[in-house]
């Protein structure tokens, strides 16, 4: 299930950059794109999470208000959410479903900043976030 949402993600990844090229190593996350960027280098963990909420917005936010979801476990395992811990994660965002998108022109980056405090303040989360 891992490899699957890791090819899931590159392939995320690969559409969302445009006239870039992205590699992903799943083992080390991290990426290295290159073209024409004048920032090719390495994507860090936090852009990693931000381009794939960018391009699966509408499909988190659906996974969210359900409490589950593929899109939603991608997330999970990008925010370095342990397995056994994602259930609580799913029920987690879907409780903080109006905090998250308090509107409909809520931004990803909104978004995420959000999810990054709201996780930080609960104890099941905060020790484990893993966000550069």
């Amino acid at each position: 299930m891992k490899a699957l949402l890791n090819v899931a993600l590159i392939a995320m990844l690969g559409l969302s950059v445009g006239a870039c090229t992205v590699v992903t190593d799943p083992s080390s996350g991290s990426s290295a794109s290159s073209g024409d960027s004048e920032k090719s280098g390495f994507l860090d963990r936090q852009q990693q999470i931000t381009e794939f909420a960018k391009v699966n917005l509408e499909h988190l936010k659906s996974d969210m208000a359900a409490g589950q979801g593929e899109y939603l476990g991608s997330l999970a395992t990008l925010l370095d959410v342990e397995p056994s811990r994602q259930p609580e994660f799913f029920a987690f965002t879907q409780n903080k479903f109006a905090v998250l998108f308090p509107n409909d022109r809520t931004t990803v980056v909104e978004m995420l900043t959000v999810l990054h405090r709201e996780m930080q303040a609960d104890p099941r989360f905060g020790q484990r976030l893993v966000l550069n």
